[in-house]
């Protein structure tokens, strides 16, 4: 009984200081763009396959995250031909989140 009791507190303990990843509408509503030259990759690492490159100022879509990485989704044609639409993973570093236009002024 008492191993079991350690197991429950254990569980519990984890869950409170493991930070679950961001679901969509905790990312910025602004959205995200490339910060400089990137390599989309088709998991999150760089020993991952590159379906193309992004560059700076491409406009994206957080999805998720996982790690240093984040899950995005191209929201137009990139600069270097990747179609609007492609999904990939690209290092935290590399994304920004945009600067939104104020309605105030």
């Amino acid at each position: 009984m008492t191993s079991m009791l350690g197991v429950v507190l254990t569980a519990v303990f984890l869950a409170a200081v493991t930070r679950a990843p961001a679901a969509p509408g905790e990312f910025d509503p602004c959205g995200y763009e490339a910060a400089g030259t990137l390599h989309l990759r088709t998991g999150p690492g760089t020993t991952r396959s590159s379906p193309g490159v992004l560059r700076a100022g491409d406009d994206v879509t957080v999805l998720r995250e996982s790690g240093d990485w984040y899950r995005v989704r191209l929201d137009d044609r990139a600069r270097e031909g990747l179609p609007a639409g492609t999904e990939g993973w690209a290092p935290k570093h590399d994304v920004e989140p945009l600067r939104c236009a104020r309605a105030d002024g």
